[in-house]
């Protein structure tokens, strides 16, 4: 059985979770110790690709900032086009 392709997107959501909880991209950069260039492609969607080390040190990140049980899927989603 073939699967069939279809289009998809992994859209990024950090830039309206960070802006919903006043967290600025310099105070993330500075929890997780990912590069600011990271962090700054993230929060604009522009990076097509990330290490699964740095996905977490992020999520733990926001986790300790906020408070919050953010997951995964705070921080990524997947679109069917």
């Amino acid at each position: 059985m073939e699967i069939p392709q279809t289009k998809q997107v992994i859209a990024w959501k950090l830039k309206p979770l960070l802006d919903s909880r006043d967290v600025t991209r310099y105070a993330l950069q500075k929890a997780s110790e990912v590069p600011m260039n990271t962090i700054r492609a993230m929060y604009d969607g522009s990076t097509t690709r990330v290490d699964f080390s740095v996905l977490d040190r992020v999520i733990n990140a926001l986790r300790a900032m906020t408070g919050e049980d953010i997951t995964l899927a705070d921080v990524l989603e997947w679109r069917p086009v």
